[in-house]
């Protein structure tokens, strides 16, 4: 089973009440912060919002919704839906909101030529399993052992409809944990619409903010620095709109190796173009999708992607050394 990483690709701070602050002029409200923490899908997760009414039965709905999303996309639960997919290569009956993301994942992995792929889970376990061992090589994986389990990736091996989720080989696996968190907000913040909260911030790994604070200020988050000092780089206010950061410093698979999770499914190797990449957007599974392939793929390759996902706004590229390149299309 794949372990929980709640630092695999999380680097974004959250501000809140007294957080960071750019003015703006905007109708204040006098309902009081209330504020939600769990978990979800193996990361930290807060729901802060401001309402006219006590929001305890909201968040007990958005905690029921985050769970039964995690018995359908987690790894870490051994009945999931994905956990039984990945160990009988086939889902009968899966849920709507299964077959609804894959589907968002497939067409992805195809605008990006592969950079974005859910089927990387077995080089992922390969990986793994080579640091596990005594005394591993800290160069990971054989170059032949990465062939061959390259063989077992692609989206397009994937097989699917209304009445069952399959794999084309034997002993392929997909990991949503490139998009799952994201895809969650997204259900998330639809339900606090629903429920008539205009003014909210949802973290639940990646971030959606709608609205403002009582005094009027924007939600506002920051990207920080892949460097050890991890000084903040930039801030954004954020409304309407997603921020998603993918960072492969946070992951590594050995303290003795500068490998980490965010594995290019072409080459099989550890992506090393950037340092991080957070991607803004209408919506949290784009922003989470997108971050992912843009940290794996080359600079010049993002403009032909971008002009597919209108719900793109904003990409901030960090390289290794800490320097910003702030892509709007």
């Amino acid at each position: 089973m794949m372990r929980p990483m709640i630092d695999r690709r999380r680097f974004i701070a959250i501000s809140a009440a007294a957080g960071l602050a750019v003015p703006m002029a905007r109708a204040k409200t006098t309902a009081q912060m209330q504020r939600w923490r769990g978990g979800a899908m193996g990361a930290k997760a807060q729901i802060m919002l401001y309402g006219s009414t006590n929001a305890q039965a909201t968040f007990d709905k958005c905690q029921r919704e985050i769970t039964r999303l995690e018995r359908i996309f987690s790894l870490y639960i051994p009945d999931s839906a994905i956990s039984r997919l990945n160990r009988d290569g086939f889902l009968d009956n899966p849920d709507i909101e299964f077959l609804d993301l894959l589907s968002r994942c497939q067409t992805c992995s195809q605008i990006t030529n592969g950079a974005f792929d859910v089927t990387i889970q077995p080089l992922w376990k390969l990986y793994a399993d080579h640091f596990a061992a005594p005394n591993a090589d800290s160069a990971g994986p054989s170059d032949a052992a990465i062939a061959q389990t390259l063989e077992l990736v692609g989206s397009d091996k994937i097989l699917m409809d209304s009445r069952r989720i399959s794999f084309a080989r034997p002993s392929m696996g997909i990991s949503l944990n490139g998009v799952a968190q994201g895809y969650i907000t997204d259900r998330v913040v639809a339900l606090l619409k629903a429920e008539g909260y205009r003014n909210i911030l949802v973290h639940m790994g990646e971030t959606y903010a709608m609205g403002h604070h009582s005094d009027g200020r924007p939600w506002t988050a920051g990207i920080s620095s892949p460097l050890k000092d991890h000084r903040m780089l930039l801030e954004l206010p954020l409304d309407h709109q997603a921020l998603a950061t993918s960072g492969g410093y946070g992951s590594p698979f050995s303290d003795q190796s500068k490998l980490h999770h965010l594995l290019n499914p072409k080459t099989g190797r550890s992506a090393d173009h950037y340092g991080a990449v957070s991607v803004v957007a209408r919506d949290t599974t784009t922003a989470d999708m997108l971050s992912t392939a843009f940290y794996v793929m080359p600079f010049e390759r993002v403009a032909q992607v971008w002009t597919k996902y209108p719900q793109l706004e904003r990409a901030i590229f960090v390289d290794p050394a800490g320097k910003i390149t702030d892509f709007k299309g």
